[in-house]
């Protein structure tokens, strides 16, 4: 709460601040205000085609062959005055109307630089959740997104990627406990929420030869709501139709029911060369939870762990683009055209990734007698081709496994094709 107390003030000041750096106009004509506007969107529209086997001693296999509007947003961006801008942007699949980006920025801060952002907004929490579904590579983000209940949330945030000459960037926001579901509404302040900060640095860069290595580190400290309902540890594969796999389970609710509270750090590192590139993070998450030792309610800690690496390479020329400390729209030199004989461009992609929730497991087995899943990796493949770089057709091919800790069924497999049409304005 000290915290949240501490942004407003900030804001109050630097409302102040630009209040006085306003224009010298006649006291007797009123000032007139003309905001701009400007509308954006996205479609993308997914087929999914997945096969997983039940187990080694089950012959019931699961097979599913779906389609989804995995994503349709409508945005409207612009300035009110010199350093007021905003932005309200809406999600529309699954037939639900849903926040994402709904703020309002003051931009380019008198005395100290940088943005102060009030609304919902997208938590700097890593490079693979900060990078846009527009130019992420893979249909889905990395397994150990899942650790980060939903992307945006609603509170303060400073930004300020030009720090020292653009050479280091600082990212923090203080977020509230409300459900994305019903536009992040949050009547208990009081308590607490979430306080996520990132440190970038572009150690290396060549514009002009489209070259630069990326190193950054980020933290996040969250206070859960006091309702047991709010939360629960789960995550997918890296598909979107495909059940989700419960952490520790379906069936025993106590430990994710009780969650008290949750600190992250994790580490990132990213490369672009050309047509070359290649990203990876690796994050600790540790839950604090209440859990039953007998009739006595006691603080027990669990950690979980994960990594990924992907890589990417345009074979026909193309490059990844990076901006603001996140991969940003590619640049494409042919547009498919038949008439013109061009072809587009297309990108490979690979990615391992995986995920380790054992610290719960392990636990949870000693404490219930049954045996949970631990971990979960995915292998994933396929490519991009880009028609522009307002179009792309993505393909991959996602081999997921999750262990138990005993040989008794060990190990489930799982694999999905994935197919998406994504076009963007």
């Amino acid at each position: 709460m000290k915290k949240l107390i501490f942004l407003l003030v900030v804001l109050t000041a630097f409302g102040f601040q630009s209040a006085y750096a306003q224009d010298v106009v006649d006291e007797h004509q009123p000032l007139k205000v003309k905001p701009t506007v400007a509308l954006h969107g996205r479609v993308q529209y997914d087929y999914e085609f997945l096969n997983q086997d039940s187990g080694v001693d089950s012959v019931d296999d699961l097979k599913l062959r779906g389609s989804e509007f995995r994503r349709v947003y409508l945005s409207g961006s612009g300035k009110i005055y010199k350093n007021i801008k905003y932005k309200v942007q809406f999600e529309f699949a699954g037939s639900q109307i849903g926040y994402r980006d709904v703020y309002i920025k003051f931009v380019n801060l008198p005395g100290i630089g940088g943005n102060f952002t009030v609304g919902s907004f997208a938590e700097a929490t890593g490079l693979d959740m900060l990078t846009s579904s527009n130019y992420i590579p893979m249909l889905e983000r990395a397994l150990m997104t899942s650790t980060q209940n939903f992307r945006w949330n609603s509170g303060l945030m400073y930004d300020n990627m030009g720090m020292f000459g653009g050479k280091l960037g600082l990212q923090m926001s203080y977020a509230g406990n409300g459900s994305h579901h019903g536009g992040f509404k949050d009547k208990h302040l009081e308590n607490g929420g979430h306080f996520v900060a990132r440190l970038t640095s572009p150690v290396y860069e060549n514009k002009e030869k489209h070259q630069l290595v990326h190193i950054g580190v980020n933290f996040e400290s969250r206070k859960r709501s006091k309702d047991p309902a709010a939360y629960s540890l789960k995550l997918r594969a890296e598909d979107h139709l495909g059940d989700y796999i419960h952490i520790p389970g379906e069936e025993f609710i106590d430990i994710p029911g009780l969650l008290k509270n949750q600190q992250d750090i994790g580490f990132e590192f990213a490369a672009n060369f050309g047509s070359f590139s290649f990203q990876s993070e690796y994050e600790i998450a540790g839950y604090n939870a209440v859990v039953k030792d007998g009739s006595v309610d006691k603080d027990q800690t669990f950690n979980l762990n994960g990594f990924y690496a992907l890589v990417s390479y345009f074979v026909t020329g193309g490059q990844r683009g990076f901006k603001h400390g996140a991969f940003a729209r590619p640049h494409i030199y042919n547009n498919f055209c038949i008439k013109d004989g061009n072809w587009g461009e297309l990108e490979l992609v690979a990615r391992y990734s995986t995920l380790d929730y054992s610290s719960i497991t392990d636990y949870l087995d000693l404490f219930s007698g049954k045996d949970y899943y631990s971990k979960t990796a995915d292998i994933g493949f396929g490519f991009n081709w880009y028609l522009n770089n307002h179009t792309r057709l993505m393909y991959n091919h996602i081999i997921t496994s999750t262990n138990r800790n005993t040989d008794v069924d060990k190990e489930k497999n799982l694999n999905a094709d994935l197919i998406r049409l994504q076009v963007d304005f």
